[in-house]
């Protein structure tokens, strides 16, 4: 009888593991991760963006004026210059359950499959969540900590957290200097609550920014993607702001998008209000994306006015999430719940302003060899290594909104 060996092993795992399957897999339960538009061809050192925020000023009533070339000015034009980021998971598989499967490759491959898939999985939900964040890679922030019980400041936070995750922290007003706190092992989540257990405090408090352990900035270059609250930030950036090359203070609607306060309306008084500001400046959005909470609170409060449709992922036809539309001044919007958004804002986006960049699919099983997986140097296993190098990039922000929503 035939030995499950490594080459035969590779030749199951090119079959299990088609670009459709792992699209499958990323996409699950992860709305903006399978709407926005994607582009798998981000080589070189960097990637500019060219963005145009102004128009020529050579116009009068008057020709004299007009023709003045003191007064005429060119258009404004700017480029972000995209960086790619990276990101691993690792799968391991011990040899022992390698040679107990010798003549029954189906279950070597349930077992492999289990362990590859929550590597992807666990690749896909740290993607899926920095699309909302900035680039410092915050997962949630402390609120309390009683011993080694951590209350999360908001605990919708806590689908970031897993157990077993080796966190770090730094003061939240500093997310990118040095950590402070840290390293701890989460024991047990309550995740109705927004809390955790750790095995130490390790000098983490109230106040502080927690991170996966690499994932942090540490005083240096930023790791992690820019998602939306990065590209659509809280407040408008100031004078010397440096966002991928650009200073967005000298025209922070259209560089740095729109910003809608909602919290004293309605949800969909709000939506309907940042639609009527992405009108006036000539967006037309087509997707709102929010947390299951609000997104349920906009149902309730949409009563018989109610309208359902679906969302198609931008590259899998088979992937859709359930929405509900909603009529603005600036038209017609599908609004669908994501779990990786916070709660407390909503993004009304124009999807076609915005693509993920990446070398080749993100996420993925990195096999640059040929080997979809190595045998581990110091240990009696193997290991599938996945990841993704990516970013993602907007080609006008101020067509954009981020919308501050009633808690």
């Amino acid at each position: 009888m035939a030995a499950l060996d490594l080459t035969s092993f590779e030749a199951a795992l090119k079959v299990h593991y088609t670009d459709l399957r792992v699209k499958n897999l990323v996409y699950r339960n992860n709305p903006f991760l399978a709407a926005v538009p994607k582009y798998e061809y981000f080589g070189g050192k960097n990637l500019p963006i060219p963005v145009q925020f102004g128009v020529p000023q050579g116009r009068s009533a008057t020709f004299t004026d007009a023709n003045n070339p003191a007064v005429q000015t060119p258009g404004e034009y700017t480029d972000f210059v995209l960086k790619r980021v990276r990101n691993y998971s690792i799968a391991a598989i011990d040899n022992e359950t390698l040679e107990a499967s010798v003549g029954r490759p189906n279950a070597f491959m349930e077992a492999a499959a289990s362990e590859i898939d929550g590597a992807l999985r666990s690749l896909t939900q740290d993607l899926a969540g920095n699309l909302y964040r900035n680039q410092f890679g915050v997962r949630g922030e402390v609120l309390s900590l009683v011993g080694t019980t951590l209350t999360l400041t908001n605990p919708s936070d806590i689908v970031r957290f897993e157990v077993g995750m080796t966190l770090v922290s730094v003061a939240a007003a500093t997310p990118g200097a040095a950590t402070t706190g840290g390293p701890a092992v989460i024991q047990s989540i309550n995740r109705d609550n927004g809390t955790f257990e750790l095995n130490v405090a390790g000098g983490i408090v109230a106040g502080d920014a927690l991170f996966q352990l690499g994932d942090a900035a540490n005083g240096g270059d930023v790791l992690k993607m820019a998602g939306l609250e990065g590209w659509l930030p809280a407040t408008a950036p100031l004078a010397g702001d440096n966002f991928f090359s650009v200073d967005r203070s000298i025209d922070a609607s259209r560089l740095a998008g729109q910003r809608y306060d909602g919290t004293a309306e309605t949800i969909e008084e709000a939506l309907i209000g940042a639609g009527s500001l992405l009108f006036r400046e000539g967006g037309r959005p087509d997707l709102v994306f929010m947390n299951p909470l609000s997104y349920s609170e906009l149902i309730k409060s949409l009563g018989s006015k109610v309208v359902y449709d679906v969302v198609r992922s931008s590259d899998v036809a088979e992937v859709f999430f359930d929405s509900v539309k909603v009529y603005t001044p600036s038209g017609q919007v599908s609004v669908v719940a994501d779990p990786n958004c916070p709660t407390g804002v909503a993004y009304m986006l124009q999807t076609d302003t915005w693509k993920l960049y990446s070398l080749g699919m993100a996420p993925k099983i990195l096999m640059t060899d040929g080997l979809r997986f190595l045998r581990t140097e110091n240990a009696d296993s193997v290991t599938v290594r996945c990841g993704y190098y990516s970013q993602l990039g907007c080609t006008a922000p101020g067509w954009n909104a981020r919308v501050a929503l009633a808690t």
